[in-house]
């Protein structure tokens, strides 16, 4: 099985500022590389963040840029993001039937369960009661192997800035509790952080990675202020089988093409 993993597009309209020139183009470039080396994955999941700011210029540009993937494509909310903007014009969102931008998806290998860890009124994140519920019904009902995927993560990364507008304590406690009594997460996958990142939490691998906006430092003692940097954007590539699951983390800007070394000899 194949997955693709993208996130963070921060689509703006052009002009909008300084720190936003090219999360077009760069979104744009992810596509062709998705659509040109990895048109045979199942589907490819965007964890939130798809507009910088709610605007529906920016969203109706997302919308045409995602629609042109070759792969079939599923997307969540994050902290920048609106909801009810963003699902009039993205067809890649769906509503759980509680107001909450959540879906499940089948594939050859078990469930995609994309979740809404949006909280509003802040950056931070949230997954209440009324979520929970709703998670616990589709891991009750999921057959095999369960691939989450949401957009804050339900832990402390060490990034200390980020880690201020993280998930709530007492909301992550609980996802665990579901997760541990359901048994059968196979890995999961979250955005916000803008950094490659994988682990282990509570016995369940995850990852993370770039985004197609500027970087998040590599800070683990400043709280005050976010510092950033403008290293490549990436996308994450999920290979899997019923012995393993690799996830490749693709920096796609470079402006280099691969080239051959011959033979490999280690």
């Amino acid at each position: 099985m194949k997955l693709i993993h993208l996130t963070d597009l921060h689509i703006a309209p052009e002009g909008t500022s300084k720190a936003l020139e090219g999360t077009v183009q760069r979104t744009r470039r992810a596509i062709d590389v998705i659509n040109t080396m990895h048109a045979d994955a199942e589907l490819c999941v965007v964890t939130g963040d798809i507009a910088y700011d709610p605007d529906e210029i920016a969203y109706d540009l997302a919308e045409e840029l995602l629609s042109q993937l070759e792969v079939p494509t599923v997307s969540l909310v994050g902290n920048h993001d609106d909801r009810a903007m963003a699902c009039a014009a993205l067809s890649s969102l769906r509503d759980d039937g509680h107001g909450f931008v959540q879906q499940t998806k089948a594939l050859s290998r078990g469930t995609a369960i994309l979740l809404d860890t949006k909280d509003e009124g802040t950056h931070a994140g949230a997954f209440c009661a009324t979520r929970q519920a709703w998670l616990e019904q589709q891991l009750a009902a999921s057959d095999g192997p369960v691939w989450l995927f949401l957009h804050h993560a339900p832990f402390a990364t060490g990034l200390a800035a980020m880690d201020t507008i993280g998930m709530k304590d007492e909301d992550a406690r609980a996802l665990a509790e579901l997760l541990r009594a359901h048994g059968h997460v196979e890995h999961l996958f979250f955005g916000h952080y803008h950094r490659p990142m994988s682990g282990v939490w509570n016995g369940i691998p995850f990852s993370s990675h770039r985004s197609m906006m500027l970087q998040c430092a590599l800070d683990f003692d400043t709280v005050a202020h976010l510092a950033v940097l403008a290293e490549e954007p990436q996308i994450a590539i999920v290979l899997a089988d019923d012995e393993r699951t690799i996830v490749h983390y693709h920096d796609f800007d470079t402006g280099h093409e691969p080239s051959s070394l011959g033979a490999p000899h280690g």
